[in-house]
């Protein structure tokens, strides 16, 4: 099976003129509009940002420089597992530096944006994976934190804070202008986000896309998963996904070939395997996959009708094999307008930088 690239592409947009005028569309489409922002760092400043999300947490201090930001430091390290409010903000006030008084925090988990004093918080919407956030569901993030640094270092910092796309987008204002950029992410998840004026990013949550039938082997992949129902174009196309329906696929059409453990297994055997089934099938679901997200793309082009750079991350995009060159390919046959994709180093820490900066 393998997707209509235009009539994806349509639908796509479609739900996106619909969101855009209020209606209640498959993408939750949520805005995050600037009506007075302050910036707690002036030029010359010291800030930190953390970028906290998956298995690896991000630290660095950053010093602002006129319009510009230069990295003095960086760290990563492991990453816990957040069951309760307790382990989210004791894991943070241990990493604060004691000399910051302002934090941008990237954050990847579902947040609805409320903007507190001219400064972006969100209200945490639910766990995922294996963070539950008991206790901590329902509140503002940022604020809670601020609370908690204050309560157990004596330390007053302002903090800034939204979920992975938003940083990833503002991180394209270290470099274009706001009407130049778009943001995706294609890797363990996918999703998109864009300007619709300068003081409105949108983060589409695009994952929930749902107007196209799913594949037979994404129907028992859903009904197996933590929430059926939902997420359903992701569930056809990032890497959390690919190697599962590559197993069902094999079982439903008898494939001999072992089930895998990985996305990454995919591209080899797409490009090696002797088992021409196998490699064929390899190859239906990554072109079916690029598919989704080509047709993303050229929806939001032809919402926007500009000429945009796309500011892209994720290992399944830039690694995947022949992945970004057919997402450029497909996306030229639909898209009205020029389309040009770039990886800035550090994204995520310096879009999370321009929360407080």
């Amino acid at each position: 099976m393998i997707f209509n690239l235009v009539d994806l592409t349509n639908a796509f947009s479609h739900e996106l003129y619909l969101a855009a005028s209020g209606e209640q569309t498959s993408l939750p489409f949520i805005r995050h509009v600037y009506e007075e922002r302050n910036h707690a760092v002036q030029d010359g400043d010291i800030f930190q940002v953390l970028v906290i999300g998956g298995s690896v947490y991000r630290s660095a201090l950053i010093k602002k420089r006129g319009g510009s930001f230069a990295l003095l430091e960086k760290i990563e390290g492991g990453q816990p597992v957040f069951k309760t409010k307790e382990d989210v903000l004791s894991f943070v006030a241990s990493k604060i530096h004691p000399d910051v008084s302002a934090v941008g925090i990237n954050f990847a988990y579902p947040l609805i944006p409320e903007f507190r004093e001219g400064y972006l918080d969100g209200v945490l919407q639910a766990g995922t994976k294996e963070h539950a956030f008991e206790g901590l569901l329902g509140q503002r993030v940022g604020e809670a934190i601020e609370r908690a640094i204050y309560e157990c270092n004596h330390q007053e910092i302002r903090v800034g804070i939204a979920n992975d796309t938003i940083c990833l987008l503002l991180s394209g204002l270290t470099t274009y202008a706001w009407h130049q950029v778009a943001a995706g992410i294609v890797g363990t998840g996918m999703n998109f986000a864009i300007f619709l004026d300068e003081r409105t990013p949108v983060n589409l949550e695009s994952a929930n896309f749902n107007k196209f039938s799913l594949s037979p082997e994404a129907v028992i992949v859903d009904e197996r998963s933590l929430l059926p129902g939902s997420a359903l174009a992701e569930k056809e196309s990032s890497g959390a996904y690919l190697y599962q329906l590559f197993n069902e696929g094999i079982r439903l059409r008898g494939i001999d070939i072992p089930p895998i453990e990985s996305t990454e297994q995919i591209d080899r055997i797409a490009q090696e395997s002797v088992n021409e089934a196998a490699r064929e099938f390899a190859n239906e679901l990554l072109e079916r996959s690029v598919t989704m997200i080509a047709a993303q793309i050229g929806g939001i082009i032809n919402f926007l009708k500009r000429d945009t750079i796309f500011i892209m991350e994720g290992s399944l995009f830039w690694k995947g094999y022949r992945y970004k060159e057919r997402v450029e390919m497909m996306v030229r046959g639909v898209a009205t307008h020029p389309v040009t994709f770039v990886h800035l180093p550090d994204s995520g820490i310096m879009g999370a930088a321009k929360l407080v900066a």
